[in-house]
């Protein structure tokens, strides 16, 4: 363009471009990206951007070409762009579920631990005292006898039934906690 059309003559060639060009762009940026807005957007910011090079245009051979040109550029870089954002999003996401999964698994660790405690607690008091010996500090059956002064059969008894006790106090629980790791898991995997 030369530099002897004014203003207002330079203003009138833009209004043209705009109305001949403007609607048949959209479709073509619709062909890449399947967003009405965004599609309109990159053409109406590649005729912005024509508007303000409009001195340089002299080198331009063919408009037509270079608009289109410039909005098949336009709509690889947003794809290229979507497709980095879309990653992040997936990563973030991810992590966000890990956290929570976290979370959710320190919660149940406290809880499965107060429960277990709870569930030891209600143990009559020598069951309880031989539970403890023999799971907690590790002792064998025949040192527990020796050390509390009963039998290897008494010992025997009172773990079994500390074992007993202690499946019957915790079994919803931990049926719970299997339906919960089972929906993660399948969730994760879908």
């Amino acid at each position: 363009m030369s530099q002897t059309h004014n203003n207002s003559e330079t203003e009138n060639i833009f209004a043209n471009i705009y109305r001949k060009h403007y609607s048949e762009l959209c479709i073509y940026a619709l062909r890449f990206i399947k967003d009405e807005d965004e599609a309109e957007e990159i053409v109406q910011e590649i005729i912005f951007k024509l508007w303000e090079q409009r001195e340089q245009l002299e080198s331009v051979i063919s408009l037509r070409s270079y608009l289109y040109r410039s909005v098949h550029n336009r709509c690889l870089n947003y794809i290229k762009h979507q497709k980095h954002k879309d990653i992040y999003s997936d990563k973030a996401y991810a992590e966000m579920k890990k956290l929570e999964l976290e979370s959710l698994e320190d919660y149940n660790n406290k809880e499965l631990e107060e429960k277990v405690q709870s569930a030891i607690d209600s143990l009559p008091q020598r069951c309880k005292e031989v539970f403890q010996l023999s799971r907690f500090e590790g002792k064998r059956n025949k040192e527990i006898s020796e050390y509390l002064g009963i039998s290897v059969k008494a010992v025997e008894a009172n773990i079994t039934r500390a074992i007993s006790s202690l499946r019957k106090n915790l079994d919803k629980y931990l049926k719970v906690e299997l339906i919960v790791l089972i929906t993660y898991f399948s969730i994760k995997i879908i």
